[in-house]
């Protein structure tokens, strides 16, 4: 029994051994990734736009960029970054839930940001995503509720982050 255990257990390692010293095949040439020329065109409100078109592929991706000039926020830190999780709580003209399951429903995503938004999703569904898109950036609205929640979290993330600083200066001071 213990003869038939050392012959299997050096029969495994014989074969492991032989596996470290087979070389690496080769790396292929990498993709060649071809981008078009994007149509760039202003609409009468000044906004520019610029589109790049693929057509293999039935998904359709929007950015929006605002070119907001840079600004101290002082005292008030964060303010920006808790006004674009608020944005992305349905509108003035949708329910955060209806707003939310219409996303769902088609298969999309939208971010939004303090300084933009993005959204993809399929093709067929293009108009209706940017409109969710264009009326969250448009028509943003703003509960108490809402506030209050990303507020509590923004705060507990602050918390977080200290708690993990503080263990890291625990931890220089010992080398």
């Amino acid at each position: 029994m213990k003869r038939s255990i050392y012959i299997l257990a050096s029969l495994f390692l014989t074969i492991s051994m032989q596996a470290q010293i087979i070389p690496q095949p080769k790396p292929g040439p990498g993709p060649s990734i071809k981008i078009g020329k994007p149509k760039t065109f202003e609409l009468k409100n000044d906004l520019k736009v610029m589109i790049v078109e693929n057509h293999k592929l039935q998904k359709v991706s929007f950015n929006l960029s605002i070119d907001n000039a840079p600004y101290s926020e002082g005292e008030k830190k964060g303010v920006s970054d808790l006004t674009s999780e608020l944005i992305g709580s349905g509108t003035t003209k949708i329910p955060k839930d209806a707003f939310n399951e219409e996303i769902d429903f088609l298969g999309a995503d939208i971010n939004f940001e303090s300084n933009g938004a993005y959204a993809s999703g399929l093709s067929k569904y293009s108009n209706r995503i940017l409109e969710l898109m264009a009326d969250g950036v448009l028509n943003p609205i703003f509960t108490q509720e809402e506030f209050d929640k990303n507020k509590a979290k923004f705060i507990e993330g602050i918390k977080a982050d200290e708690k993990v600083f503080l263990l890291l200066l625990e931890e220089c001071k010992v080398f």
